[in-house]
């Protein structure tokens, strides 16, 4: 992992800002917006959880690449490690304790303790971010959701005395298309949506797409699962209860049925 600038200064007399970068489309955009508005960044993150698809982090360099075209701070990537475990990734994490990720329980610790925590404790350590809080300010954290996404809004984080939370695709009215627009116009390739490879959210659509582009990934995922279900956190075949990591149905199955046979 790179060493990370901890030291630079934010612009004088302005909160300093943060951007939670997540390398895909809609963070991308927030970023080629911010430039045309003439708005610089102080700080630039990207929590890898080490579960990313391989498209992802063959972005990096071309995001970089346009980062020191406009003069914009260089990418600082950060990881949540583990103080005393045997994993140091979020896939070892549920492997080691045979469960899923958080998500797949409608809960967003695997976000949290994976992205949202390491991000955080850099901040923390950051001068500028230092020097704002001692004189009672709040640090601005920009968050690139899309224009009609306000449900993931931190609305119950308003009074949180260090970080003020923007989201200025919201304010910019930019949905999906407009931002692939945005990134396209910018003369940048589009990225994939950025996601962990087992991700629970994924759609059927990209189950088949994960089995056929990257089948070894494929079959870590079908692997993760089987593990699950064989262990202590499974509660049966009951389609109440999570199956696997297609919440109600098992991306085994889902791979059984469309011929994406792997480890199913």
């Amino acid at each position: 992992m790179q060493q990370l600038n901890l030291f630079h200064s934010a612009a004088p007399g302005k909160p300093p800002l943060v951007v939670a970068y997540g390398m895909g489309v809609d963070s991308t955009a927030m970023l080629v917006g911010l430039h045309q508005r003439g708005i610089r960044p102080d700080l630039i993150l990207f929590a890898d959880t080490g579960g990313e698809k391989p498209d992802t982090y063959l972005y990096s360099p071309i995001i970089r690449q346009w980062l020191r075209d406009v003069d914009f701070p260089d990418l600082q990537v950060v990881r949540y490690i583990p103080p005393i475990a045997p994993y140091d990734t979020l896939y070892g994490n549920c492997w080691s304790n045979f469960t899923l990720p958080s998500l797949a329980f409608r809960k967003k610790g695997c976000s949290i303790k994976w992205k949202r925590m390491p991000q955080d404790r850099v901040v923390e350590h950051w001068l500028p971010a230092q020097d704002c809080w001692g004189s009672g300010g709040r640090v601005r954290k920009l968050i690139g959701f899309e224009a009609g996404e306000e449900r993931r809004r931190y609305a119950d984080r308003g009074d949180d005395p260090q970080y003020d939370y923007w989201y200025p695709l919201m304010d910019w009215e930019l949905d999906r298309e407009a931002c692939k627009r945005l990134i396209a116009d910018a003369n940048l390739p589009v990225p994939v949506k950025s996601a962990c490879f087992y991700c629970p959210a994924c759609k059927k659509p990209e189950l088949a797409e994960l089995a056929a582009e990257h089948p070894d990934l494929h079959a870590c995922a079908l692997a993760l699962e089987g593990r699950y279900r064989a262990g202590k956190h499974f509660r049966g075949d009951d389609p109440d209860k999570v199956q696997g990591l297609g919440i109600r149905y098992t991306w085994a199955d889902q791979a059984r049925h469309s011929g994406h046979l792997a480890l199913a």
